[in-house]
Parts: structure tokens; C-alpha cells; sequence
């Protein structure tokens, strides 16, 4: 088969399978659609009733501020009639029969034209039944759909949702507003943040991902709700980088999806380079061996220079290569001068050098590392390995983020 043909064979099995992956997205929408409702709710009596505003109560909002764009609406009522009547439940009161459940700008639009004219009656659409569950309901899907709300504000009106009945569940919430499910569920892990770190959600100090973040480092214990909420406050006050302040939270960049292919890869390639180095230094040390037991400096019994090793170099079949980033180098830098490092603890010992001579004192301070280069191969060697080089790609990242050209013991570190 040519290699035209093969290509055209591929390009059809991606086409078929993009079309088999559609099809059954089309049947789960349909499926979903079939569903019986959680409630009657969309089966309840509708009827038009006309009465002054001063009749209707409005609930509280789940969205604040300012509403945008009244007066167009206004002038749009005013030049083609209310075309859809805001929706409204009855209160059983005398003084104030009814209360609003959708509808709250066309409801603002016509105070605006009462206030510039006589006050007039006008068209609502009354359900029958309407319990306060329903109500709130109502008005946080039609929120939701018309803008998606601040996330706080959500999940407080997911709250007040689930306190008018208690056995509903998140994923029922969501289905009777039509929102993500996982948006609900992050949204309403955040009032479980402390009450600071809320609020600068809230104001837009801090974005819901990094939110979000902030609370599983408090969850996993990585860090406490006290020392989160001044990691906040110092990324609020510009004192820290959102990357700093996901890492001073615990924070580990997920690896990527070839990752354990590609790791496999290098450790091949280091194992298969230093049992090569390891060849030809075991062949020396033979001939060492046997230039000193004919004669040459040792006895026969294992003497110094003699043919029987060291137990531990017998014993120590792990492969290790030298990190010459000593005084004896080029960039200087602590210790005696070139050492050997297990191949597995090379992560290890890179991540101390880059905490030691790149990292500034606020990331140290933030790892809780304190002291210099032996405090920081201590803390590097204490991770475990699997977190390394975790830590070391965050580090790096936050690092380069700051300065796009690397500084010059960086770039001396990424030489060697």
C-alpha cells in the first residue's frame, strides 16, 4: 500500500471517528432531554394579572450592583408595549400581594417609566404554587442563563437553594438551573475558604481557578487557613505572583500526558551512558587491581591497593554521574569542589541549586525553606521523588515567568 493510501485511510478512520463521537453526544443531549423533571414546576397554571408596581415585592437578587442598560429597555417598552410580562407568585398579603421571580430588569425599566410619567397597571404572568424553593429556583436560572454570575454569588444562592430543602443535591441543583455541574460544585467549595479570601473573589482579586487551588492546599494541609489568607493578601497587594502564591499553597503542575513515556526514555538513556562510564571504569580499576596484587603496593589480602574492594563499592551497583558545580568550576558556588550524585537524586540536587542561586528569599520563604545551599539540598532531598521534579518545573516556571531571559547562574545551572 502506498503511503497516499495509507494517509487517505487514516484521514477516513479520524473522520469516522469524529462522526461516531458526535453521534453519541447527540444521543446523551437526547437522552438528558428525555429525562423526567425534578419537580412540576414548568407543569404549574400560568395566568396574566395587571396591577401597580407598588403590588409587587421583589426577592433578593442573587446578583448585586447597579442594573445595566435600564433606560434603553425602557424606551424599548415604551415605543413596541412589554412584550414578555415579568413573571410573579403570589404572597398570600393583602398590602403586597405578589413578589417577583423573573424578570427584574424589565421590572426596573418600568419603575424608570412610572417615575417619568404616572405611575399605570401593568401585565405580570402569575404561577399558582410556587413554593419559596421554586422561587429561588427560578431566578437563579434565569441569572445564570442570561450572564454567567460571579462564582460567590452563585454559590450562595445555591445555598439558599438547598437550605428550602435539604435533600437536594448538588447535581439536582445544577440540572433544574442548567449549570455545569463542576461549576456548582467548585463554586460551593469556596464558602469553605476563609471569609477574606472570599471577598477578594469576590472583588476580582483573585480568580476562581487559583481560588480553588488556595482551598485544596488548605484541605490537603499543605499550608494553614491563616497562612493562605496572607498568601492572598500579599498577591491582592502585589507583593507576590499568582505562580508564587499557587506555590507557596502546595501547589504541583500536573505532569504532562506523555510523561511517563518520556521518563522512561531518559532513564534509559542516563542508565545506558553511565553503564558505559561504569565499564570503563571497573576496567581500570582491574588493571589497578592486578598491576598492585603482582607486586606493586599491596598484599594479596585485600590490603590498601589490593584486589578485593571496598564492601560498599561492591555492594553499590547504582549508577552515578559528577556535578562539578564546585569551587573548582567556573560559577563557584559551595562545597569541595566536584561531587557524585545518584542518578535518581539528580532532581534532587538540581532543585537544591536552583533554591540555593536562582530562587529569590521570598520563594525559599515560601517552600519554608530557611538557611542557604546545605539547607536547601536538605529540603530538595527530603522531597519525595516523584515530587521533585514537580516542585523544580513550578520553581523554573515561576522563575523564567518573571524574567523571560533567564538570569546568568540559570543559565550557567541549565549548561551543565
Amino acid at each position: 500500500m502506498s503511503q497516499v493510501d495509507k494517509l487517505q485511510d487514516a484521514e477516513e478512520d479520524v473522520a469516522q471517528m469524529r462522526e461516531e463521537a458526535a453521534r453519541s453526544a447527540r444521543e446523551e443531549a437526547t437522552a438528558d432531554l428525555q429525562r423526567a423533571p425534578l419537580s412540576d414546576t414548568a407543569a404549574k397554571a400560568h395566568s396574566t394579572v395587571e396591577v401597580p408596581l407598588s403590588q409587587v415585592r421583589t426577592m433578593v437578587n442573587m446578583r448585586v450592583g447597579q442594573l445595566p442598560d435600564l433606560h434603553d429597555l425602557a424606551v424599548s417598552i415604551k415605543e413596541t408595549g412589554l412584550l414578555h410580562p415579568p413573571l410573579v407568585r403570589a404572597t398570600g398579603e393583602d398590602d403586597v400581594p405578589y413578589e417577583l421571580l423573573a424578570g427584574r430588569r424589565r421590572f426596573g425599566a418600568m419603575t424608570l417609566l412610572d417615575e417619568a410619567e404616572e405611575p399605570r397597571e401593568w401585565r405580570f404572568t402569575l404561577i399558582e404554587g410556587i413554593s419559596k424553593r421554586e422561587a429561588l429556583t427560578m431566578q437563579f436560572a434565569e441569572n445564570f442563563h442570561q450572564a454567567k454570575p460571579e462564582p460567590v454569588q452563585f454559590a450562595r444562592a445555591a445555598r439558599a437553594i438547598m437550605a428550602e430543602d435539604p435533600s437536594l443535591t448538588a447535581a439536582e441543583v445544577s440540572r433544574m438551573v442548567g449549570a455545569p455541574l463542576t461549576w456548582t460544585r467548585k463554586s460551593l467549595k469556596l464558602l469553605d475558604l476563609p471569609e477574606n479570601v472570599v471577598e477578594r473573589v469576590q472583588q476580582g482579586d483573585l480568580s476562581f481557578t487559583v481560588a480553588d487551588i488556595v482551598r485544596r492546599g488548605i484541605a490537603r494541609g499543605d499550608v494553614s487557613a491563616e497562612e493562605a489568607s496572607e498568601l492572598v493578601e500579599q498577591h491582592a497587594a502585589g507583593e507576590i505572583s499568582g505562580g508564587a502564591l499557587k506555590l507557596g499553597v502546595g501547589y504541583v503542575p500536573p505532569k504532562p500526558k506523555n510523561y511517563e513515556e518520556e521518563s522512561r526514555k531518559l532513564d534509559e538513556a542516563r542508565w545506558a551512558a553511565n553503564r558505559e562510564k561504569g565499564i570503563a571504569k571497573d576496567q581500570d580499576a582491574d588493571q589497578r587491581d592486578w598491576d598492585s596484587s603482582s607486586g606493586n603496593g599491596g598484599g594479596s589480602n585485600g590490603s590498601q591497593g589490593g584486589p578485593i574492594r571496598d564492601a560498599a563499592e561492591l555492594l553499590s551497583n547504582e549508577p552515578r554521574i559528577v556535578a562539578s558545580y564546585g569551587p573548582g568550576s567556573e560559577n563557584g558556588g559551595e562545597g569541595d569542589g566536584p561531587i557524585e550524585v545518584a542518578v535518581e537524586d539528580l532532581d534532587a540536587y538540581i532543585l537544591g541549586l536552583v533554591l540555593s542561586r536562582v530562587a529569590t528569599a521570598a520563594h525559599r520563604e515560601h517552600l519554608g525553606v530557611e538557611g542557604g545551599h546545605e539547607s536547601t539540598q536538605e529540603y530538595a532531598f527530603s522531597l519525595h521523588p516523584d515530587r521533585r521534579l514537580a516542585v523544580l518545573r513550578a520553581l523554573s516556571a515561576e522563575i523564567l515567568a518573571a524574567d523571560p531571559l533567564p538570569p546568568k547562574p540559570l543559565r550557567a545551572l541549565l549548561a551543565v
